[in-house]
């Protein structure tokens, strides 16, 4: 088993404050906790104001976290894109990146998620983690797209699975991420 300095799992944006779920039904919380038990220094913080994310308040936040070169990344949906453009413009190196379903295309014009989305991605970016993993499903297409571009800049292992859609409870009704947890702990 690999060890890491500490495990940030990030959720990611919903639609609106009505739609932010609970922590019970997130599996980010739930990953969380399953980490703990095992020892690790995990934390999933509550990102501010997800439903019309900004990124330099986002910004202020991970910074409160001590992300060093031995630490893991978890990161959803749009939290992907924050993630990622945080640790290029930051010129940062993690020892493993996973993203969950990574965001970058907005869903619609003006899209709430613009501040995140709105970087360029170069052409390889896979210096930002040692180890880069994307877990995509069936999901929506902005998202399909946006997994292409991620996938040519990052070169990361790909875990595809079915029927998951987005990864959210919604869709799966349950907020253990079991492959996940596999994962993190390889």
């Amino acid at each position: 088993m690999k060890k890491f300095d500490n495990i940030i799992i990030l959720h990611g944006c919903p639609m609106s404050k009505e739609t932010v779920l609970p922590k019970s039904k997130r599996w980010m919380n739930w990953l969380e906790k399953k980490l703990k038990a095992k020892g690790f220094n995990a934390t999933a913080p509550d990102m501010p104001m997800p439903w019309a994310p900004k990124f330099n308040e986002w910004k202020k936040m991970i910074e409160k976290i001590n992300i060093s070169k031995n630490s893991m990344i978890v990161a959803h949906s749009c939290a992907g894109a924050f993630i990622v453009r945080w640790l290029l413009e930051e010129k940062k190196n993690i020892k493993k990146l996973i993203l969950v379903a990574p965001a970058k295309i907005p869903e619609r014009v003006g899209d709430a998620r613009n501040d995140l989305y709105n970087f360029e991605l170069p052409k390889n970016a896979s210096y930002i983690a040692d180890e880069r993993v994307v877990f995509i499903s069936n999901d929506f297409l902005h998202h399909l797209k946006s997994f292409e571009i991620y996938k040519k800049s990052l070169n990361p292992r790909v875990i595809r699975l079915e029927n998951k859609v987005h990864f959210l409870y919604i869709w799966t009704k349950t907020n253990e991420f079991p492959e996940l947890l596999k994962e993190v702990l390889k």
